[in-house]
This record gives C-alpha cells, sequence and structure tokens, in this order.
C-alpha cells in the first residue's frame, strides 16, 4: 500500500514538472508585436500617421495609426477601409485588392486628397449600448403590441428616448472627423 501511495505521488510530481513551464520563452521583440502594431513600431523607427483633432466639446486629441492598421478614410469621392501599408512625409499607402491580378497592391493618397476620417473608438457600455437600445426599443414596441393587442401612444415616448439615445451614442463612439484647420493629418516618427 505505502508502496503504490509513493508510486503515484512521484509520477504525479512529475507530470507536473513537465508542464510547469512553457518549452519556448519568447523574445522581447515578440512579445512586442503580439501585443499589437503601436508596441511593434517600438523595435525600429518608423514613421506613422498621426490625425489631430480639436474638438469643440473635449478638446484636443491624437489618434496614431501604425502600419498594419486598418483605416477608414473617404478620399476622390470614396470611402476606403484598408490596412496602412506605407507612410512617407506627404503621402500614406494602402493596400487594395486587384481582383484582375488576384492580388493585394499597394495605392498612394496625398494628405490633401483626403476629405473625412472615420474613427472607431471602444468606449465602454457606450459603444455597446449605441448598437443595444435600438434593438431595445424594438423589441419594447413589439411586444407592447402583441400585449396589448394593439398600438398604443404611451409607448412612443420610451421606444424614441431609446432609439435616439441608440443613435447618439453610435455618434460619439463612431465620429466622422472632416479634415480642415482643426483637423489636422501629418506625420510622425518613432525614436
Amino acid at each position: 500500500m505505502n508502496l503504490r501511495f509513493f508510486l503515484l505521488l512521484t509520477l504525479s510530481s512529475l507530470a507536473s514538472v513537465t508542464y510547469a513551464q512553457p518549452r519556448d520563452t519568447l523574445t522581447t521583440e515578440q512579445l512586442l508585436q503580439r501585443r499589437g502594431t503601436a508596441y511593434a513600431a517600438l523595435l525600429r523607427p518608423s514613421r506613422y500617421l498621426a490625425l489631430d483633432v480639436n474638438h469643440t466639446i473635449g478638446g484636443f486629441h491624437r489618434y496614431r495609426f501604425f502600419e498594419g492598421d486598418e483605416i477608414h478614410f473617404k478620399a476622390r469621392g470614396e470611402k476606403h477601409r484598408e490596412q496602412l501599408y506605407d507612410v512617407t512625409d506627404s503621402t500614406f499607402s494602402v493596400l487594395m485588392a486587384n481582383e484582375v491580378m488576384n492580388r493585394d497592391e499597394p495605392v498612394t493618397f496625398r494628405f490633401s486628397e483626403i476629405q473625412r476620417f472615420y474613427l472607431h473608438r471602444r468606449i465602454p457600455f457606450v459603444t455597446a449600448a449605441g448598437s443595444l437600445f435600438p434593438i431595445a426599443g424594438g423589441v419594447y414596441l413589439i411586444a407592447d403590441v402583441v400585449n396589448q393587442r394593439g398600438f398604443y401612444t404611451n409607448t412612443i415616448p420610451v421606444v424614441g428616448a431609446l432609439v435616439v439615445s441608440g443613435a447618439i451614442f453610435h455618434l460619439i463612439s463612431n465620429p466622422r472627423v472632416r479634415l480642415n484647420k482643426n483637423h489636422r493629418l501629418k506625420v510622425l516618427r518613432t525614436y
């Protein structure tokens, strides 16, 4: 009995030792690349796109876009949502799909061609409420019509408040920035 217990204890301790630590240790570069493009830019000096926005409510804010980030903008009369490929002093390039050649090709835009930037901010509770409140208003309206066997006007203020607040929260989370003297696009460097 003692021998079985000792053997079982020895085998379990050997099993826990073999799985206690990972086999490969990541380098600093690999850890920074895993964290995202902003951290990968710390590895080597590079240029990045900076959008300086001076809001009337909320003040100044700088949004940074590094190579590999997805940017959403309007240029040359068309909306683009592409991956940032390269940044130079007065231009930036994005990868766009060329269906004829069946590959991605870089397309270059000058800063003067950019009309508008679309930002996608993740604000806790506000971003989620922007999509959930209109759905909740619709469900409330349908539930009231089904339960009351008809449409009553006392539900309109509640449904309207949910839908309007959802639209406001969506606009707060996803602002559209028109480039002008208060909202500028520039190139900065990491060192």
